[in-house]
């Protein structure tokens, strides 16, 4: 009887399985990195893909079609959500972010804007597996082809080796990029590798030179201008969820968007030109560069690498001040890991959604109010024993996707932004601003508004990203005026109010998250006690700053250029940062330039390596 073939051939299931992963792979590409390159998926993203599977049939010489389905799903699963972390940061993730499952709460009420209907196309092969499944669950397939699969998988480690190697010897410039060129399972095992080292090199220098970096000479703190004018006052931090600059007295049909922030304005500093600097860890990166003023470690969040030793903080400077210091967030103390983040910068209480009612929620979270409405009865029973007071509060509701009820919507947007992004957008920040006012009052009602000095600032921007359709963009415009920009976007508001101290006053010097503590210290008349990268913005006009993460690498701004390095999308860009209108690179400037923000960040990783434990500092000068 003549012998037929069967189905269950391993080599014949490879086969249709490598197909599939790799067209899986190819749209994989075009949609992260804008491209396909099959010369580099063959050799370089295919491989490690498909290396697993390869070697479950060698080593146990069978598989069960179970096995090949979920991985399949894991392998789909992973992709889609790179694309959607692509599609709202427009940047790949590191490992650190893939893994962070118990926070997907936070932001899984984004996904429904992130998806597109070709997404599905990733599990549309799960049909071939459940055939698979179905015809052989009661005999896995077995081996055949033994040394044909052997040698197919020798060639796989083979490359996954050696394009591991390669990626090695390469510094990590731009997350995306590098991943478009190594392959993103490279790009992982890279930067693990990077941070693991402990050969941190120490890059220190002094404070005239990182004036003199700058383009500024060095002023000894206590010449500064305005040092000290708000001495021993209370002190109130607001930090805004995703409030960009342009909020600021904007208006839309005649309506403020933040008419109590304007309103503080007249007894306040306000910096209209200070640049987002946050890393990977979005809003505990912006508490990092508030209270710390170094940077951050970029790729992942810096306060999941802390050593647990007391910072030189401004709120470990507060306490040695006798301050009663204390930080509010309605959400865990695990996000972001502000439980070890909070005693390290020596906060004397750190209130989350434990003390926090869980009422009148928007969102996923307590209303702005209820968090304010609480940290006032907090408040006043701290002032009642006497003690000068510290309170970091952090509002939450104006976090994407933006949405408020109906009772809390304070803006009659015209028809063409209602139920748009960017018209939530706009009613979240209406409404936060309206919590704001409401915290501001109750000051005023205590007696204690003359006695404080008041900061109010946002983490980081809030449009950007695929939400932001082609309509929404235009509606920015409309609203703007101008094209919505990268610097509408990175540009966030800086407000430091001392009623009776301070008046009316713009600063347009250039600065960077990283200056708000230095501006803030100076103030309130306190000299620094360890080394910082910012610096005090009412006495510096230039400045130089590098910003990790969310520019490709090598990007750096002036106050009067942006330069933007190559990305996996994108060759190089040059700006004129006043009008963002592009003009030609300057070769010998950019080198230049660069040459001083890689100064300046090694310096800053020269000294937050203090902090971090042994095993995990950054290898300073490998990233930009």
């Amino acid at each position: 009887m003549k012998k037929t073939k069967k189905l269950n051939s391993p080599l014949l299931v490879l086969v249709i399985l490598s197909v599939i992963l790799l067209i899986k792979l190819g749209v994989f590409r075009t949609l992260v990195y804008g491209e396909v390159s099959w010369l580099r998926l063959v050799a370089i993203d295919f491989p490690v893909f498909m290396l697993l599977p390869v070697l479950l049939f060698v080593v146990l010489r069978r598989i069960s079609p179970l096995v090949a389905l979920i991985y399949n799903l894991f392998v789909s699963a992973l992709l889609v959500s790179i694309v959607w972390y692509e599609r709202y940061f427009q940047t790949v993730p590191s490992y650190f972010d893939l893994q962070q499952g118990d926070q997907a709460g936070s932001v899984i009420e984004t996904v429904s804007l992130l998806y597109a209907p070709l997404d599905f196309l990733f599990f549309a092969d799960i049909v071939v597996y459940i055939a698979l499944f179905v015809l052989y669950w009661k005999r896995p397939l077995a081996m055949k082809n033994r040394k044909k699969i052997s040698v197919a998988a020798i060639v796989l480690v083979v490359l996954s080796v050696a394009t591991t190697v390669v990626a090695l010897q390469k510094p990590i410039l731009d997350m995306t990029l590098f991943a478009k060129e190594q392959g993103f399972v490279q790009t992982q095992l890279v930067q693990a590798a990077q941070q693991n080292s402990a050969s941190a090199q120490m890059h220190l220098i002094s404070d005239e030179e990182l004036a003199k970096l700058k383009g500024n000479e060095f002023v000894p703190y206590t010449e500064h201008d305005r040092f000290g004018i708000a001495k021993d006052r209370h002190l109130f931090i607001i930090q805004v969820e995703s409030l960009q600059n342009f909020a600021i007295n904007q208006s839309i049909d005649g309506q403020e968007l933040t008419p109590n922030l304007n309103e503080l304005l007249g007894d306040s500093l306000y910096f209209d030109r200070m640049f987002q600097q946050i890393g990977a860890g979005n809003t505990s990166d912006a508490e990092w560069l508030l209270h710390m003023s170094l940077l951050t470690r970029g790729l992942d969040p810096t306060v999941n690498y802390l050593n647990g030793s007391p910072l030189p903080s401004l709120v470990n400077m507060l306490n040695e001040r006798d301050y009663y210091t204390t930080t509010y967030h309605a959400d865990k103390l695990e996000y972001w890991n502000r439980a070890e983040l909070y005693p390290s910068l020596g906060f004397d209480y750190a209130y989350s959604s434990d003390e926090i009612p869980n009422e009148d929620m928007i969102g996923l979270w307590p209303s702005d109010r209820t968090m304010f409405e609480f940290a006032e009865g907090e408040i006043q029973e701290q002032i009642a024993s006497g003690k000068k007071i510290y309170a970091n509060l952090m509002t939450v509701t104006s976090h994407t996707p933006f949405e408020v009820r109906e009772q809390d919507k304070y803006l009659e947007l015209p028809e063409e932004y209602v139920d748009t992004y960017t018209g939530n957008y706009l009613q979240s920040i209406r409404y936060a601003d309206e919590a704001v006012g409401e915290f501001i009052d109750f000051l005023k009602a205590e007696g204690i508004y003359e006695d404080s000095l008041i900061v109010v600032n946002g983490d980081h921007s809030g449009l950007h990203g695929r939400p932001m359709t082609k309509e929404d963009n235009e509606l920015m415009a409309d609203l703007l005026g101008h094209t919505y920009s990268l610097k509408d976007r990175f540009l966030l508001p800086f407000i430091v109010a001392a009623p009776g101290a301070l008046e009316s006053e713009v600063n347009s010097n250039f600065g960077g998250q990283v200056d708000m503590m230095p501006t803030i210290m100076n103030l309130m008349g306190i000299e620094p006690q360890a080394p910082m990268v910012g610096h005090n913005m009412l006495q510096y006009e230039n400045n130089l700053l590098a910003v990790r993460y969310y520019l490709p690498g090598g990007s750096y701004i002036t106050g009067d250029h942006m330069y933007l390095g190559e990305n996996a999308r994108y060759p190089e860009r040059y700006y004129d940062f006043e009008t963002m209108e592009r003009i030609e690179p300057e070769a010998e400037i950019i080198e230049a330039q660069q040459e001083r923000a890689l100064k300046i960040l090694n310096h800053s990783d020269a000294l937050l390596s203090n902090f971090l434990d042994d095993d995990e500092e950054t290898e300073t000068g490998e990233e930009s």
